[in-house]
């Protein structure tokens, strides 16, 4: 008989895995939505401050790799047209 087709036994031994030293590490909360966050996992640039790049965008209103790749708009050469001459006084 095929051991894909038995059913399991209750009396099977079960390995567990038990960690003696295990470190409690305190979860931090995102400034923005206060929710727990593990820090490795959080997509923002600010790791240490929101959980995702949604909550760091949606409240500094950009994102810190936008701002890093973000490049100065040229100024155009051509000269800005003259302002209209002041009319004298009493003219009208």
């Amino acid at each position: 008989m095929s051991t894909m087709t038995e059913e399991p036994r209750d009396d099977a031994p079960v390995a567990l895995t038990v960690r003696q030293d295990a470190e409690i590490v305190p979860m931090p909360r995102c400034t923005r939505c206060q929710l727990k966050y593990l820090p490795a996992r959080s997509t923002s640039a600010l790791r240490l401050t929101y959980c995702s790049f949604l909550c760091e965008l949606g409240d500094l209103g950009f994102s810190m790799v936008g701002l890093e790749t973000m490049e100065r708009a040229k100024k155009t050469d051509t000269p800005a047209a003259e302002p209209p001459a002041p009319e004298p006084a009493g003219a009208r």
